[in-house]
């Protein structure tokens, strides 16, 4: 698991948000999530919360986004599950559930939230896989490269790593 933090500041500009490790109280940041988000992870929560940290950006007492950190498949990835295991295997974390809050976008908080994030465990390699191909450049302007594209029934997604 990664180690964890209370309030990780720098100079960067967003330095009035403490990046703060919320697994104790995940329900806090599942309730800034969309619905369909909520209905992704809540009900499966109780399976994951041992394995699986929450990590959330927060201004004063409000929480502005976050995003959960898993070390076994996460439930999104379960449809292509020996895929997902495979990059356990090798070292890798899964980044899911990655989300600002409406109103604090347009700040840079995604790409600060994986920066402590990245900050807070040198060395650690990430995964993520998206649905929206035009993420992919959020992404890889914070340090992911396109890996592979998994073509599903219905749905693509673009597996991308952070080495």
């Amino acid at each position: 698991m990664i180690n964890q933090s209370d309030n990780l500041t720098s100079g960067h500009s967003n330095s009035d948000y403490t990046f703060r490790d919320l697994s104790d109280s995940a329900r806090l940041f599942f309730n800034i999530l969309p619905t369909d988000w909520q209905e992704g992870i809540v009900p499966f929560w109780k399976d994951y919360q041992s394995s699986t940290q929450v990590f959330v950006l927060r201004k004063e007492h409000r929480i502005a986004g976050g995003g959960l950190v898993f070390s076994r498949p996460a439930p999104d990835t379960l449809i292509y599950k020996e895929e997902a295991q495979s990059w356990f295997d090798k070292g890798y974390l899964y980044i899911g559930f990655l989300w600002i809050d409406e109103q604090f976008r347009n700040r840079q908080l995604g790409s600060y939230w994986l920066h402590q994030l990245f900050r807070q465990n040198p060395g650690q390699k990430f995964w993520l896989a998206i649905e929206e191909e035009g993420l992919a450049s959020f992404y890889s302007k914070n340090g992911f490269y396109l890996k592979k594209i998994i073509h599903l029934t219905d749905s693509r997604e673009w597996i991308m790593l952070r080495d």
